[in-house]
Protein backbone atom coordinates (compact mmCIF):
# COMPACT_ATOMS: atom_id res chain seq x y z
CA UNK A 1 0.00 0.00 0.00
CA UNK A 2 0.96 3.67 -0.89
CA UNK A 3 2.50 5.46 2.39
CA UNK A 4 1.02 8.44 1.73
CA UNK A 5 -2.85 6.64 1.69
CA UNK A 6 -1.73 5.15 5.01
CA UNK A 7 -0.45 8.41 6.34
CA UNK A 8 -3.60 9.90 5.70
CA UNK A 9 -5.65 7.46 7.88
CA UNK A 10 -3.55 7.09 10.53
CA UNK A 11 -3.02 11.13 10.68
CA UNK A 12 -6.59 11.29 11.06
CA UNK A 13 -7.29 7.90 13.50
CA UNK A 14 -4.27 9.78 16.05
CA UNK A 15 -6.06 12.88 15.82
CA UNK A 16 -9.56 11.73 16.59
CA UNK A 17 -7.92 10.26 20.14
CA UNK A 18 -5.94 13.13 20.68
CA UNK A 19 -8.88 15.32 20.99
CA UNK A 20 -11.60 13.32 21.53
CA UNK A 21 -11.02 12.85 25.33
CA UNK A 22 -12.43 17.08 26.27
CA UNK A 23 -15.89 15.76 25.33
CA UNK A 24 -15.75 13.47 28.48
CA UNK A 25 -15.06 16.49 30.79
CA UNK A 26 -18.06 17.16 32.87
CA UNK A 27 -18.53 21.16 32.74
CA UNK A 28 -18.41 22.57 36.59
CA UNK A 29 -21.80 23.61 37.42
CA UNK A 30 -20.72 26.43 39.21
CA UNK A 31 -17.80 30.02 37.56
CA UNK A 32 -15.17 30.19 40.32
CA UNK A 33 -11.31 28.78 40.18
CA UNK A 34 -12.88 26.13 43.17
CA UNK A 35 -15.60 24.57 40.75
CA UNK A 36 -12.78 23.41 38.22
CA UNK A 37 -10.78 21.83 40.93
CA UNK A 38 -12.75 18.78 40.08
CA UNK A 39 -11.24 18.58 36.51
CA UNK A 40 -7.42 19.18 37.95
CA UNK A 41 -6.47 15.77 37.71
CA UNK A 42 -8.45 14.89 34.12
CA UNK A 43 -6.93 17.83 32.51
CA UNK A 44 -3.01 16.82 34.00
CA UNK A 45 -3.84 13.04 32.91
CA UNK A 46 -5.22 14.97 29.16
CA UNK A 47 -2.33 17.02 28.77
CA UNK A 48 0.48 14.37 29.96
CA UNK A 49 -1.42 11.97 27.57
CA UNK A 50 -1.63 14.23 24.51
CA UNK A 51 1.60 15.26 24.65
CA UNK A 52 2.91 12.06 24.87
CA UNK A 53 0.96 10.47 21.39
CA UNK A 54 2.08 13.72 20.21
CA UNK A 55 5.60 13.04 20.76
CA UNK A 56 4.87 9.72 19.16
CA UNK A 57 3.29 10.95 16.22
CA UNK A 58 6.04 13.02 15.76
CA UNK A 59 8.81 10.44 15.65
CA UNK A 60 6.85 7.55 13.93
CA UNK A 61 6.82 10.64 10.96
CA UNK A 62 10.45 11.75 11.11
CA UNK A 63 11.34 7.99 11.18
CA UNK A 64 9.16 7.65 8.27
CA UNK A 65 10.83 9.93 5.92
CA UNK A 66 11.60 7.96 2.81
CA UNK A 67 9.34 5.43 2.78
CA UNK A 68 7.14 5.05 0.07
CA UNK A 69 5.24 2.06 0.68
CA UNK A 70 3.99 -0.17 3.65
CA UNK A 71 3.47 -3.93 3.85
CA UNK A 72 0.82 -5.98 5.05
CA UNK A 73 3.19 -6.00 8.71
CA UNK A 74 3.73 -2.69 8.98
CA UNK A 75 0.17 -2.31 8.40
CA UNK A 76 -1.08 -4.57 10.99
CA UNK A 77 0.84 -3.36 13.76
CA UNK A 78 0.02 0.19 13.41
CA UNK A 79 -3.41 -0.80 13.23
CA UNK A 80 -2.82 -2.71 16.51
CA UNK A 81 -0.80 0.52 17.83
CA UNK A 82 -4.56 2.64 16.95
CA UNK A 83 -6.03 0.23 18.80
CA UNK A 84 -4.57 0.72 22.08
CA UNK A 85 -4.03 4.20 21.28
CA UNK A 86 -7.95 4.75 21.39
CA UNK A 87 -8.20 3.00 24.31
CA UNK A 88 -6.24 6.02 25.95
CA UNK A 89 -9.38 8.81 26.25
CA UNK A 90 -11.35 6.57 28.44
CA UNK A 91 -8.30 5.48 30.60
CA UNK A 92 -7.61 9.25 30.74
CA UNK A 93 -11.11 10.04 31.93
CA UNK A 94 -10.38 6.62 34.29
CA UNK A 95 -7.38 7.40 35.43
CA UNK A 96 -7.75 11.33 35.93
CA UNK A 97 -11.06 10.53 38.46
CA UNK A 98 -9.01 7.96 40.37
CA UNK A 99 -5.40 9.42 39.67
CA UNK A 100 -3.85 8.00 42.86
CA UNK A 101 -5.48 4.42 42.62
CA UNK A 102 -3.41 1.38 41.42
CA UNK A 103 -5.60 -0.26 39.01
CA UNK A 104 -6.73 2.63 37.00
CA UNK A 105 -2.50 3.75 36.55
CA UNK A 106 -1.96 -0.21 35.94
CA UNK A 107 -4.00 -0.25 33.27
CA UNK A 108 -3.03 3.51 31.61
CA UNK A 109 0.25 2.13 32.06
CA UNK A 110 -0.17 -1.27 30.41
CA UNK A 111 -1.54 0.37 27.28
CA UNK A 112 1.01 2.95 27.02
CA UNK A 113 3.32 -0.30 27.08
CA UNK A 114 1.45 -1.68 24.26
CA UNK A 115 1.09 1.25 22.23
CA UNK A 116 5.30 1.84 22.68
CA UNK A 117 5.58 -2.14 21.94
CA UNK A 118 3.49 -1.87 18.64
CA UNK A 119 5.23 1.58 17.38
CA UNK A 120 8.54 -0.29 18.17
CA UNK A 121 7.47 -3.32 16.09
CA UNK A 122 6.25 -1.29 13.45
CA UNK A 123 9.74 0.33 13.16
CA UNK A 124 11.56 -3.01 13.52
CA UNK A 125 9.35 -4.52 10.07
CA UNK A 126 9.60 -1.09 8.28
CA UNK A 127 13.82 -1.20 9.09
CA UNK A 128 12.91 -4.95 6.91
CA UNK A 129 12.70 -2.70 3.27
CA UNK A 130 13.67 0.81 3.63
CA UNK A 131 17.85 1.82 4.23
CA UNK A 132 16.43 5.27 5.38
CA UNK A 133 14.78 3.42 8.26
CA UNK A 134 17.30 1.07 8.79
CA UNK A 135 20.37 3.73 8.90
CA UNK A 136 18.31 5.06 12.28
CA UNK A 137 17.58 1.33 13.90
CA UNK A 138 20.52 1.53 16.17
CA UNK A 139 19.30 4.53 17.81
CA UNK A 140 15.80 3.84 17.77
CA UNK A 141 16.74 0.37 19.29
CA UNK A 142 18.92 2.24 21.93
CA UNK A 143 16.19 5.05 22.60
CA UNK A 144 13.31 2.71 22.93
CA UNK A 145 14.94 0.36 25.25
CA UNK A 146 15.48 3.52 27.32
CA UNK A 147 11.99 4.43 26.96
CA UNK A 148 10.68 0.91 27.83
CA UNK A 149 12.59 0.64 31.48
CA UNK A 150 11.89 4.20 32.32
CA UNK A 151 7.90 3.22 32.01
CA UNK A 152 8.83 -0.33 33.74
CA UNK A 153 10.37 1.32 36.22
CA UNK A 154 7.26 3.69 36.91
CA UNK A 155 5.30 0.64 36.77
CA UNK A 156 7.51 -1.28 39.60
CA UNK A 157 7.36 2.19 41.75
CA UNK A 158 3.58 2.38 40.85
CA UNK A 159 2.45 -1.13 41.97
CA UNK A 160 5.12 -1.39 45.20
CA UNK A 161 4.53 2.64 46.41
CA UNK A 162 3.53 5.01 44.79
CA UNK A 163 0.74 4.71 42.06
CA UNK A 164 1.08 7.82 39.99
CA UNK A 165 4.91 6.89 39.52
CA UNK A 166 3.16 5.05 36.77
CA UNK A 167 1.07 8.61 35.00
CA UNK A 168 4.49 10.32 36.07
CA UNK A 169 6.95 7.99 34.22
CA UNK A 170 4.88 8.36 31.20
CA UNK A 171 5.50 11.95 31.48
CA UNK A 172 9.11 11.43 31.37
CA UNK A 173 9.58 9.04 29.01
CA UNK A 174 7.93 11.38 26.57
CA UNK A 175 10.01 14.63 27.31
CA UNK A 176 13.49 11.79 26.90
CA UNK A 177 11.82 10.64 23.41
CA UNK A 178 11.31 14.24 22.42
CA UNK A 179 15.06 15.17 23.71
CA UNK A 180 16.84 11.95 22.05
CA UNK A 181 14.86 12.47 18.74
CA UNK A 182 15.72 15.94 18.88
CA UNK A 183 19.72 15.83 19.01
CA UNK A 184 19.28 12.60 16.29
CA UNK A 185 18.10 15.05 14.14
CA UNK A 186 21.19 17.59 14.54
CA UNK A 187 23.74 14.88 14.49
CA UNK A 188 22.23 14.00 11.59
CA UNK A 189 20.56 16.64 9.91
CA UNK A 190 22.28 16.07 6.33
CA UNK A 191 21.45 12.12 5.93
CA UNK A 192 18.02 13.14 6.90
CA UNK A 193 16.98 15.51 4.98
CA UNK A 194 18.34 13.12 1.63
CA UNK A 195 17.29 9.72 3.73
CA UNK A 196 15.34 8.89 0.55
CA UNK A 197 15.16 4.68 0.26
CA UNK A 198 17.56 3.03 -2.82
CA UNK A 199 14.97 0.60 -3.51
Amino acid sequence: MSKDRFVAFFDAIMAIIMTIVVLEFVIPDGTKWSDLGTLGYQIIAYAISFFWLGGMWINIHNLWHGVDVVDRGVLWTNIAMLFFSSMIPFLVVYVGRNMNELVPQLLYGADVMLVTVCNWLSIELLARHHQCVKRQLPSFRLSMGIDILIKAVGVVVGVTVYPLAIMISVMVAMVFSVAWRRVYERKHKTALDTGADEE
